[in-house]
């Protein structure tokens, strides 16, 4: 993915999430450098909102809570992403803005992020010791991407159509079309940016 010019160089992560309270638009926190994030579409934001609602009881009856793309999940790099929606059970670490210990991490795939998501967020996103699933999405059909940690593994499954998409941290299964169902009367766009 082609980044734009930072916004803001050689800041601290603390200094990012300063920035981030006082900004109308997101930024991702890079190596000291801030990068603006793209907009997002109605189908992205359909396929996120019905998938962090399938997730959100489920969740705080285990313990755990649910977030989309307004927290941000601080790496062990010392990176800051803004993951579409993700799962933490452990807040020992976290602070009004900030998250440090996501167990399931999930990103709708849009084609302005989408190498972005496959390669150097997923390689991010594996350094992260409680990160036990991380999901892609696709915005535009049923079909789900999931890598599962197994002990020092991570296994690859491909989900798709009635096929159930499985979260076992939350003892939780669902037909993944559930999460389209009524997607096909929103306008899918491929050439529309879509968020990180």
């Amino acid at each position: 993915m082609l980044r734009d010019v930072p916004v803001k160089t050689g800041a601290t992560f603390e200094e990012y999430v300063a920035f981030e309270t006082t900004s109308d638009v997101r930024h991702e926190f890079i190596d000291g450098n801030l990068f603006r994030m793209a907009g997002g579409t109605r189908r992205h934001n359909f396929v996120t909102n019905r998938l962090t609602m399938k997730l959100f009881d489920v969740a705080l009856q285990k313990g755990c809570v649910v977030y989309s793309s307004d927290v941000i999940v601080r790496l062990p790099s010392g990176k800051g992403f803004y993951p579409d929606v993700f799962v933490t059970c452990d807040p020992s670490m976290d602070s009004a803005q900030v998250v440090q210990r996501p167990c399931i991490i999930i990103e709708v795939l849009s084609t302005s992020t989408e190498i972005f998501d496959r390669r150097e967020k997923w390689e991010q996103y594996q350094q992260i010791p409680t990160l036990e699933q991380y999901v892609l999405l696709s915005q535009s059909e049923p079909v789900a991407e999931v890598y599962s940690r197994r002990g020092q593994e991570w296994m690859y499954e491909r989900v798709a159509g009635d096929a159930a998409l499985r979260f076992p941290l939350l003892e939780l299964q669902f037909a993944l079309s559930e999460i389209y169902a009524g997607a096909s009367a929103i306008a899918f766009d491929e050439t529309e940016s879509a968020d990180s």
